[in-house]
């Protein structure tokens, strides 16, 4: 075989390989949004606008519902204040020199009272939701209960610098710089 004719193949099977590659780079583009949004587990998104779906809630039941998420959030947002007042109290004690296993308890036990306090919150909220279901709404959310509060209890990733969910890439274990030490 000639050179001319290795020079004609070589550069047809260059010519292929570049197509090949801008059609799977376009595949996995076009799907990208379409498998975030599969890989999405059930419920995701805001708890009330599942209940509401999965429910059927009348519009009555809605508002309802609406009133009682407010009341919760404000409930909620002031113990996990308190919580997060809390740790920093107990994580404080790493700078003092000879503490006892009793402060550490004590301030260990003064964060998992405010979890609890929670807690009982979160649980409270659940009983007046099922409150203003009907008997069939009842067994359906008897069902459901545990996805939803699991969904409300996972913090959602912050978006990046691109919409994309997650921190940015070349964090710690990924070859970055580590994180900075207080």
């Amino acid at each position: 075989m000639s050179t001319g004719a290795k020079n004609k193949i070589l550069v047809w099977l260059v010519i292929l390989l570049l197509i090949a590659n801008a059609a799977t780079i376009a595949f996995f583009w076009i799907n990208k949004s379409k498998q975030a949004v599969a890989s999405q587990p059930p419920g995701q998104g805001r708890p009330e606008q599942f209940l509401t779906n999965e429910l059927g809630l009348d519009s009555a039941q809605q508002q309802k519902l609406a009133a009682l998420v407010l009341e919760h959030r404000s409930g909620a947002q002031q113990f996990r204040q308190k919580i997060r007042e809390a740790k920093d109290r107990f994580f404080e004690l790493i700078q003092q020199n000879n503490v006892t296993d009793s402060t550490k308890q004590q301030a260990a036990r003064n964060v998992s009272l405010q979890t609890e306090a929670l807690d009982l919150l979160t649980l409270d909220h659940f009983q007046k939701i099922r409150n203003l279901c009907t008997d069939e709404q009842k067994k359906r959310f008897d069902e459901i209960i545990h996805e939803v509060a699991m969904s409300m209890g996972q913090p959602r990733p912050p978006m990046g610098p691109r919409g994309e969910q997650g921190p940015p890439p070349g964090g710690p274990g990924e070859g970055g710089p580590p994180p900075p030490v207080k």
